[in-house]
């Protein structure tokens, strides 16, 4: 069989599962995204065979779960024209630009919001809002204390004592942030089992506002101040508490279906350093993550890496959207592989089972040498 482009890891009961069956859309009741900014480009392809082809005929309820960009893109899954919106999406992200090398956070903020509007349209929130079938849950957080200023001399500082704490702990980010779940349906269908956590309706009016508030980066973009129905607050990044998710939250009996930019998982955003929180196997025991394999992104896009926020100031304007663009352009074959393995039925024979106590990041280097 010749080497793929993706990578998939199973847990033990998911192996098992698509072993026995195959791999089909049934199997899921949870789809997961992540946070990462522009690294989603790298799977924006493979969201476009998810939502066009494998999900295409999906009728049963399905949860979303996402943070941040992952809330962008969980968005798009819920809207009457997925892919659609999805390709709005895209282009808005990739061609964002600003009249300087260090727009303002409120600049920002204000692009964000347009990109979202031009999304979502006129009929996209409500569509959000009200889909049975695709149960969107957007994670944010709530800034307590000098947490919820936009002075930059109260944030700054307060953004490093809950780094701090969250060294020592990461349960001590409850004494900085609550985590704030906008959900759609009558009750939440995640249930997450450390921190706080506040579970808050959406609505066709708020919709926008939660999906922002979730990607609004502390310093670098301006909060959400008091989004309709959630408790008074200024919201802010849900990769604070939720970076790639810990997969210790409760959801609907069933798989969960990861497609992720990296072959690991970090938990939330201050744990990026700490290696020995990463996930691993034991929780990952009903996920599917589907990922672009190391090797491809080392040979097939360009500069070998998949991009980041530092792009902005790392290059200019015209440079940065022709590589975004060709990062897409190249990961239709991490999509079209993805697509052949399911098709044929051979994700078995590229699927690795990820054991109670493998690091996946680790495992996934083991494999491909």
């Amino acid at each position: 069989m010749k080497k793929s482009s993706c990578v998939l890891l199973a847990g033990a009961t998911a192996a098992k599962r698509i072993r026995e069956e195959g791999l089909r859309q049934e199997q899921f009741s949870t789809l997961v995204g992540a946070s990462g900014g522009p690294k989603w480009l790298v799977i924006s392809q493979l969201d476009r065979v998810l939502m066009g082809e494998f999900f295409r005929d999906r009728s049963d309820p399905i949860v979303s779960l996402g943070s941040s960009i992952g809330s962008f893109r969980n968005m798009c899954y819920a809207m009457d024209d997925s892919v659609g919106a999805l390709e709005r999406l895209e282009y808005g992200y990739i061609h964002q630009t600003y009249a300087s090398a260090k727009p303002a956070p409120a600049e920002i903020t204000a692009t964000g919001e347009r990109i979202l509007r031009e999304v979502l349209g006129g009929e996209g929130a409500r569509q959000v809002a009200e889909n049975s079938v695709w149960q969107s849950h957007f994670v944010a957080v709530r800034g307590r204390g000098p947490l919820a200023s936009e002075r930059r001399a109260l944030l700054a500082p307060a953004l490093l004592a809950s780094a701090l704490a969250n060294a020592v702990s990461r349960r001590a980010l409850s004494a900085f942030w609550d985590r704030v779940v906008f959900h759609s349906g009558e009750s939440a269908g995640v249930r997450f089992q450390h921190l706080r956590t506040i579970d808050t309706p959406l609505s066709a009016e708020n919709v926008c506002a939660a999906v922002l508030a979730s990607g609004s980066i502390p310093l670098v973009m301006t909060g959400v101040q008091n989004p309709l129905g959630a408790p008074l607050g200024n919201y802010r990044d849900g990769g604070i508490t939720d970076y790639h998710f810990d997969l210790r939250f409760e959801h609907p009996q069933g798989l969960a279906l990861y497609p992720h930019f990296f072959p690991y998982m970090v938990p939330g955003w201050f744990d990026k350093r700490f290696a020995w929180r990463w996930v691993r196997g034991g929780v990952m025991q009903n996920t599917l993550l589907v990922a672009p394999s190391p090797a491809f992104v080392a040979a097939e896009l360009p500069y070998g890496r998949i991009p980041d926020r530092d792009d902005f100031y790392k290059l200019s304007a015209a440079e940065r959207v022709g590589y975004w663009t060709s990062v897409v352009e190249a990961s239709k074959q991490v999509a079209e592989d993805f697509y052949e393995l399911w098709q044929t039925g051979a994700i078995a024979d590229q699927m690795v089972e990820v054991g109670v106590d493998d690091i996946p990041h680790k495992l996934t280097r083991i494999t491909a040498a």
